[in-house]
Order: C-alpha cells, then structure tokens, then sequence
C-alpha cells in the first residue's frame, strides 16, 4: 500500500525505534501520540522495512467480542502456526469492547487468550508447529502441554 509521507528527523528517530522492536523476537509497543501524528504510518513503514505482514481488524457494524476471537485465531495461526512474520496494529478507536483489551492483556502477558481454540483446532495449532518446536529444542517429546 502506497503512503505519501513527509520525513523528518524525529520521525526517522521513532522509525527507527518501531523497526527495532518489531524486529526483537517477540516485540511489542504501545504507540502513544494525538491523532494524525504517523503512528500507524510509522508503523506500518517499519513493518515494511522488517519484511513483517501487517494484520489490522476491521471494525464493522455487528463487530463484536466473537469476530474479533476469530481475527485473533486468524492471526495466530498465520503467526505462529505458519511462521509469517506478522504486526497487530491495534488502535483506540478499535476498541468496541472491554474484552478486547482483556484479550490483548492476556496474550502479551501470559502468550495465550483463555479458552479461544477449541480443543480440536488446539490440535491443529500443535501439530502445525510440531516440528519447528522440535527444531528449535523446545518441546523435545512434542506433548501437546510442550506445544501449546
């Protein structure tokens, strides 16, 4: 997507501290700024920049905590089951629910949203990442607790 952009010193400075941290394993930032001031188009740059996919929800009328469960099993599987190197861009004006927040809070914390795959697409999800996890060392007998 094309982006007509003025650049300037202090926002090649946070340019560079966005790529920074989408390209640390496992980054995550909290952008804070008045609108219209480039956060998303930093961002959006910097994912540009780090070879990432950006994944942004879209809010439409009827949008509610059970599509936005499903945005976020779409972006974990692509994530982490498929291993494409993918940003949530998440903004304020998104935030059409308390649970949304809930969410966002338990996955940076814990790495996980209680209760989102059910237990079939569990399976799934752990034997889509069997063999990177054995690779990498971290589930050497490849239990279901070791991968998920």
């Amino acid at each position: 997507k094309k982006m007509d952009l003025v650049c300037f010193l202090y926002m090649l400075e946070h340019l560079s501290r966005v790529a920074r941290v989408i390209k640390t394993p496992g980054g995550n930032a909290l952008l804070v700024g008045v609108g219209g001031s480039g956060r998303q188009s930093c961002s959006r740059l910097a994912c540009f920049l780090a070879d990432c996919n950006v994944f942004q929800i879209e809010i439409a009328r009827g949008y509610d905590q059970v599509a936005f469960r499903e945005d976020l099993k779409k972006l974990l599987i692509g994530a982490g089951g498929k291993g494409e190197k993918t940003v949530f861009l998440f903004s304020d004006s998104q935030i059409k629910s308390e649970g949304f927040v809930e969410d966002l809070n338990n996955l940076l914390n814990t790495g996980e949203v209680p209760n989102l795959f059910a237990p079939d697409e569990r399976v799934q999800v752990c034997e889509m990442v069997r063999a990177a996890a054995r690779q990498e060392g971290k589930a050497p007998e490849g239990t279901p607790n070791q991968l998920y």
